[in-house]
């Protein structure tokens, strides 16, 4: 298996601060969290409050500012790294009608769509998901060696990746334990012989 901790996964990673307001006083945010230092999410070792949900026609789906899967650092100044899962409901509830997040998204600066045929496998090996992470504070799930057979030469070792897709499903692998992304790639492979896969690269990877 090949050594893939020479590329630099920092620069996948944005923090990015957050102000919504609401215009009446018993408006809801519109997302709903997940995690806490006592409430893990899907494995015991992850314990940061993610975002899981955005509800549709709320505050925070027309602001669009809040995505899918940010990790939330901070409410108003209030250190949310290292919290239980009820006391970070209570301080957004009462943060009156204005509120500012400190986000960290996963959001790689290279990143590419690539479309694959197999013949049952797709002849990669991978490593990491939340509870098995190959990299400290980084739960992706990464290519880590590609079979000599494998002729697309887009696919490299290193790559992040976030998305499958088969002929008839999505798959989201960006915060996915090992075993759901397995899962989520064989469900993908059985489904069409054509998928696709969106990935990110890294700059080393790429020799930038």
């Amino acid at each position: 298996m090949s050594n893939i901790t020479q590329f630099n996964y920092k620069e996948h990673w944005q923090q990015e601060k957050i102000i919504l307001e609401k215009t009446i006083d018993n408006e809801l945010w519109g997302f709903t969290i997940a995690g806490g230092n006592d409430l893990s999410f899907l494995h015991r070792h992850f314990t940061s409050i993610i975002v899981i949900n955005i509800r549709e026609n709320t505050l925070a789906h027309r602001d669009k500012q809040l995505k899918l899967y940010d990790i939330i650092l901070s409410v108003n100044n209030i250190d949310f790294t290292n919290i239980k899962h009820e006391i970070a409901l209570k301080i957004l509830r009462q943060s009156g009608r204005k509120v500012q997040l400190l986000i960290s998204r996963l959001s790689p600066l290279i990143t590419e769509q690539i479309e694959l045929e197999h013949n049952g496998q797709l002849g990669i090996f991978i490593a990491g998901g939340i509870g098995h992470e190959y990299f400290s504070d980084d739960h992706g799930i990464f290519i880590t060696k590609i079979s000599e057979h494998e002729t697309n030469k887009q696919l490299r070792v290193g790559d992040r990746l976030l998305q499958i897709s088969s002929t008839y499903n999505t798959y989201d692998l960006r915060f996915v334990t090992h075993e759901m992304a397995k899962q989520y790639i064989g469900l993908a492979c059985k489904e069409s012989q054509k998928i696709k896969l969106y990935v990110g690269h890294t700059r080393s990877a790429i020799g930038m």
